[in-house]
């Protein structure tokens, strides 16, 4: 038997309200396009790694989107799941229970409009020695914007997290036990320092996400992701260099409207200089010490 069990999970269009009406098929379709030009190529070129992609489905959808994802998923390169249920921290704990056999379970957590870089799950397992509990992230990587450009990321606790846990009687916890952005309140968080592992792509309804690092050459796409997405590739020389140019500007924009996202791009530069690393359980990030802080004097910070 193996040492542990791997699943990589994704939320597509479970509702996070109960009595929430299902998404509309316009909103399913427009999901499914990034689904199919970002999310799943980057998981079908994944190499040496064993794991399995499950994705969770509002089964209140028309019958031709559930062919045509039962169609994508006809080769296995991921299983579908389908219920109406809200969906909560332990929406995948009962699947994974019935799934893993091992006496470790790693979950991972891909959102259904991003991807992964080709080594990012062999990475992932490289991680594990038998951990009771541990929280892996890493730290740096890329995000797209609508206009193709291409920008350096670094999160101290990013939405591609990974759980490693011991096998118990009870139900697994899975990645999904804590909020991505809180892992460190559940349990301790190795930090990866490593080239860029994952990619977010920033659109119209990722409200959630803003463009918070540096551009960057797209070069790096190709050599560490497998994308259908589209984005500015030949972008090179005079013309890199000047948009670097405005996206510092930009950058200087923002921290000045809204201070908070300064501390966590200063929090997550300092943890990739300061290297791999094991960060101990702890209820609270340095930015929420900061914000707490800045409410007591008075300020209450924006949201970009």
């Amino acid at each position: 038997m193996p040492a542990f069990d791997h699943l990589l999970l994704t939320r597509f269009s479970a509702v996070l309200t109960p009595g929430a009406p299902p998404a509309p098929e316009e909103w399913l379709r427009y999901r499914l396009a990034f689904f199919y030009d970002a999310a799943l190529p980057s998981v079908a070129a994944q190499e040496d790694a064993r794991f399995e992609w499950l994705v969770l489905f509002d089964d209140r959808c028309p019958d031709t989107f559930r062919r045509d994802v039962e169609d994508l998923a006809a080769d296995g390169a991921f299983t579908p799941l389908w219920s109406h249920d809200t969906f909560r921290r332990d929406s995948f704990a009962g699947v994974a229970a019935r799934t893993a056999r091992s006496p470790h379970l790693i979950t991972s957590r891909m959102d259904s409009d991003d991807a992964i870089a080709r080594h990012f799950m062999a990475s992932v397992q490289q991680q594990f020695d038998g951990q009771d509990l541990l929280f892996v992230n890493f730290v740096t990587g890329l995000q797209v914007d609508r206009s193709g450009g291409v920008y350096r990321s670094d999160q101290v606790s990013s939405p591609f997290l990974s759980l490693i846990e011991r096998r118990t009687e009870a139900p697994p916890l899975t990645v999904y036990a804590a909020k991505h952005a809180r892992a460190r309140s559940a349990g301790p968080l190795r930090q990866v320092v490593a080239d860029p592992m994952w990619l977010q792509v920033v659109h119209g309804s990722n409200l959630s996400n803003i463009v918070n690092g540096a551009r960057v050459a797209p070069s790096v796409v190709d050599r560490r992701f497998t994308l259908h997405l589209g984005y500015s590739r030949d972008l090179s020389g005079a013309a890199l260099t000047r948009a670097k140019v405005r996206q510092r500007r930009s950058l200087l924009r923002l921290w000045f409207d809204h201070p908070g996202e300064l501390v966590t791009h200063a929090e997550a530069r300092a943890t990739r200089i300061r290297g791999t690393h094991t960060a101990p359980q702890q209820a609270d990030t340095l930015s929420d010490r900061v914000r707490r802080f800045a409410v007591r004097r008075g300020y209450r910070p924006r949201r970009p």
